[in-house]
C-alpha cells in the first residue's frame, strides 16, 4: 500500500515510577527534597531500545520486558531484546536477547506458566508472507528467555495481525489477516511440558471480521477491541467478549460499550479493573489519544472516556501494565519507526502520568502548551475543487497556488468546492483502491484533518 523503505505503516497498519502509592493524596514531600509532589498527566523517558520496531510483540516475564521480531523500517526481524525493571519502576540499558528462527512482525506472544509462545505473524516484502508457525522459549529462573524452538503444532489458517489470549490451558488466537480479514478463532491445549496440542478452529466466529484489533483476557473473559474496517478504511470501535464455559468452550459473543473512537493498530492495557485503548489509527490519522473503560462485575463495560493521551501518535506499538506502571515501546508514525520507550503510572483515578515536583509539572505544561500549538499550525494549503463524501472519508481534489493538484482522503467533513483549506502532511498511499467509491486512485494523501482557512488568515 505504500512505497519502499517503509513497510505498510497505515494499513499494517511508560512511566515515572509511583513514589506515592495508588491512594495517596495528590501532594506529599519528596524524600529528603523537601518538595512538595504534585500529579502531573504525562510520560517520562526510558531507555531508547536497541533497534526501532512497530509490529513487535512484548511481554513481561519475572521483572524482565522482551520486545521480540517486528519491522524496523526495511526488514522483518527475528532479534529480540530485553531490559529489567529496576525497584523504582524505571528500567536498565536495553540487551540482545535470543532470536527467532522465523523473521516475523504484526503477530502476538502470550505466557502460560514457564513458557512463552509467539504465533503467526507475517514477514519478506510487505509482509506477505503468511506464517502459520509456532515457536515457544521457556522463562529462566533470572527472567530472561531460553532458546526458542519451533513447534510441531501449526496453525489452520495462516495469520498476519492476529492476537492472543490464554484461557484456561488453551492458547487462543483471534482474527487477523489470512488472505481475507478473518472472523474465525483457533486453539490448542497447553500440554504440562509445555508443547501445544492440534490447533482447532471453532465452530462459533467472533461477531465481526477482526484485523490489527486489541485483545485482552480478564479474570478468565477475553475482550476483542476495535479493529479495521475493510470496506471503509476505518477504525471500528465494536467490543466483543466471551469466555470459557463449563466443558471448556468458548461462549457466544457478547458486545460491550463501543470505543468512542475507532481504531486499529491500538496497543490495549489492563490495570485497576480498567480496560486502556491507547492510540493506533482512525482511518487517515494516526492517534495519540487513550481512552479507559471500568470492567462491570456482569463482564460488560462502562462508557469510555479519555485520559492522558500518548506522548506522540503512534500505531503497532506495545503497551505493557507491571505493578502499577505503564510502558509504551516503539510503534511507527509519519516520523518514522521508533526505539522510543516511555512510562507512567496510574493514580487513583485509573488516570496517567506520574508525581512530580512543582518545577516539573510546569515543565511538562509548558510542553504539552508548545506541541498543542504545533498541533494548531498546519503547513499546507490549497483549494478544494472537488469534494466526495463517503461514509468514512472526505476525498478531495485540491489544488495550490502553484497549480498543482492532488488527491487527499480526510475525515468526514462539510467544507465544499472552492473552500481554502490547511492540512498537515500525511501518508501517500499509490494504487489505492477505494471500496466504497469502487475507483482506483492512482497516488492519494491521507490527512489527519482539513480546517478552512478563516478570512483573517487570508
Amino acid at each position: 500500500m505504500t512505497s519502499p523503505p517503509r513497510i505498510l505503516p497505515l494499513l499494517f497498519l511508560a512511566v515515572l515510577i509511583g513514589v506515592c502509592n495508588q491512594g495517596a493524596a495528590a501532594s506529599s514531600k519528596a524524600g529528603g527534597a523537601g518538595a512538595d509532589l504534585v500529579w502531573t498527566p504525562g510520560w517520562r523517558e526510558g531507555p531508547s531500545m536497541l533497534t526501532p520496531r512497530s509490529g513487535a510483540a512484548a511481554i513481561e516475564t519475572g521483572g524482565v520486558i522482551h520486545v521480540i521480531g517486528g519491522v524496523d523500517g526495511k526488514d522483518f526481524l527475528r532479534s529480540g531484546e530485553y531490559a529489567r525493571i529496576n525497584p523504582d519502576g524505571s528500567l536498565t540499558q536495553w540487551r540482545p536477547g535470543p532470536a527467532l528462527n522465523v523473521e516475523r512482525g504484526f503477530f502476538s506472544v502470550a505466557r502460560h506458566g514457564n513458557h512463552v509462545y509467539a504465533v503467526g505473524g507475517g514477514r519478506g516484502a510487505y509482509g506477505k508472507i503468511l506464517l502459520d508457525s509456532v515457536e515457544r522459549a521457556e522463562i529462566r529462573p533470572d527472567g530472561t528467555l531460553g532458546e526458542w524452538s519451533l513447534e510441531q503444532s501449526r496453525l489452520n489458517t495462516k495469520r498476519r495481525c492476529t492476537k492472543l489470549a490464554v484461557l484456561g490451558n488453551h492458547i487462543y488466537v483471534f482474527g487477523g489477516f489470512g488472505g481475507i480479514l478473518l472472523d474465525s478463532v483457533e486453539r490448542a491445549e497447553i500440554w504440562p511440558d509445555g508443547t501445544l496440542g492440534e490447533w482447532e478452529v471453532l465452530l462459533d466466529s467472533m461477531n465481526l471480521p477482526r484485523y490489527i484489533q486489541g485483545v485482552k483476557a480478564v479474570g478468565g473473559r477475553v475482550y476483542v477491541i476495535g479493529g479495521h474496517d475493510k470496506e471503509r478504511g476505518v477504525g471500528i470501535p465494536d467490543i466483543e467478549w466471551s469466555r470459557e464455559d463449563a466443558e471448556g468452550w468458548l461462549e457466544p459473543w457478547r458486545t460491550a460499550e463501543p470505543l468512542r473512537t475507532g481504531r486499529y493498530g491500538l496497543a490495549t492495557a489492563l490495570h485497576g479493573g480498567y480496560l486502556y485503548a491507547l492510540g493506533g489509527l482512525d482511518g487517515a490519522a494516526y492517534l495519540d489519544s487513550i481512552e479507559k473503560s471500568r470492567i462491570n462485575a456482569d463482564g460488560g463495560l462502562s462508557k469510555w472516556e479519555p485520559t492522558t493521551a500518548l506522548p506522540s501518535r503512534r500505531e503497532g506499538f506495545n503497551a505493557l501494565a507491571v505493578n502499577d506502571r505503564l510502558y509504551i515501546i516503539g510503534g511507527t508514525n509519519l516520523d518514522g519507526y521508533k526505539r522510543s520507550v516511555e512510562y507512567a503510572t496510574f493514580n487513583e483515578k485509573g488516570d496517567i502520568g506520574y508525581w512530580a515536583t512543582p518545577a516539573e509539572a510546569a515543565a511538562q505544561r509548558a510542553e504539552l502548551s508548545r506541541r498543542e500549538a504545533r498541533r494548531r499550525t498546519l503547513p499546507n494549503e490549497a483549494v478544494i475543487i472537488r469534494h466526495i463524501r463517503t461514509s468514512g472519508y472526505s476525498y478531495l481534489v485540491v489544488k495550490r497556488d502553484d497549480g498543482l493538484s492532488a488527491w487527499l482522503a480526510a475525515p468526514v467533513t462539510d467544507l465544499p468546492a472552492g473552500t481554502r483549506i490547511r492540512f498537515p502532511d500525511g501518508v501517500i498511499m499509490r494504487n489505492f483502491y477505494s471500496k466504497e467509491l469502487k475507483h482506483n486512485f492512482p497516488a492519494i494523501m491521507f490527512v489527519g484533518e482539513t480546517r478552512a482557512v478563516t478570512p483573517k488568515e487570508q
